[in-house]
Parts: structure tokens; sequence; C-alpha cells
């Protein structure tokens, strides 16, 4: 036998199973954290929207509003002392779309309109109340 490969030693059986275990571990955690959303997912931004209220005629009117805003990911609430109703619009938000609450919805007496931007559950500006809504 060759000199040159009897002193020559080799990483042992064991520790070569602990680190085939430890890279798969590592790698299973960061697939886990992946697939949860902890990493790798972006923040859904809540689109900025304003409106022009019109207490006279009962309406909002959208004066501006964020270029990516969709009706569809927005929940108009009316409420008043006793129940609520709720407007469904469909479409992109662009300037000058109104929300007629004579038209829009049932509620009468002094309402208060609320948005909320599904995705993110969250309150988008204030809210509106009307009074002698008919």
């Amino acid at each position: 036998m060759d000199k040159k490969f009897q002193n020559q030693s080799a990483v042992s059986a064991v520790i070569g199973v602990i680190i085939m275990v430890a890279i798969t571990i590592a790698m299973a955690a960061v697939a886990y954290a992946y697939f949860t959303g902890m990493i790798g997912s972006e923040d859904e931004i809540v689109p900025v929207i304003s409106f022009i209220p019109s207490e006279a005629d009962n309406k909002l009117t959208v004066a501006t509003s964020d270029i990516d805003a969709n009706w569809n990911d927005i929940n108009i609430t009316f409420s008043n002392e006793t129940t609520f109703d709720f407007l469904a619009k469909n479409g992109i938000v662009t300037a000058g779309d109104v929300i007629d609450l004579n038209d829009d919805q049932i509620l009468t007496g002094t309402v208060t309109v609320t948005f909320r931007h599904d995705p993110t559950n969250t309150i988008m500006g204030d809210s509106y109340i009307f009074q002698d809504v008919s």
C-alpha cells in the first residue's frame, strides 16, 4: 500500500450525519418562516382617501384617492342608534365618486359613516356624521 494514503484522516460518519441533520433543520426552519409569513411578505398599505361631506344633500364625494385604492377592499358601514347597514362598491376609487346616503343605504335619522380597509382591518380616517337622513 502506498504511504501517501495511509496517514490521511477523514470526518467520521457520526460528525457527517450531525452536520447533515443540522443543515436539514435549518432549511426546515427557513421554509416554515417563509410559508407562515414571518419573512418574505410585504406589509399591506392602507390607501389614503379623502372625502368632501355635504350635509345639505347627505352625500360624501371622493376628493382624492391613492392610485391603487379599490372599493372591493373597503367596507363602508352606516350606523344609527339602533342598527347597521353596509354598502359594497366595486372598482377603483376615483375622485368624484359619490356615496349618497339617501339612496345607498336604508337608515334614517342621525347616520354615521365609517370606512374600514378589509385587508389590514384598519379604520380609514374619521367617521362622518349626517343629521336628518331620510
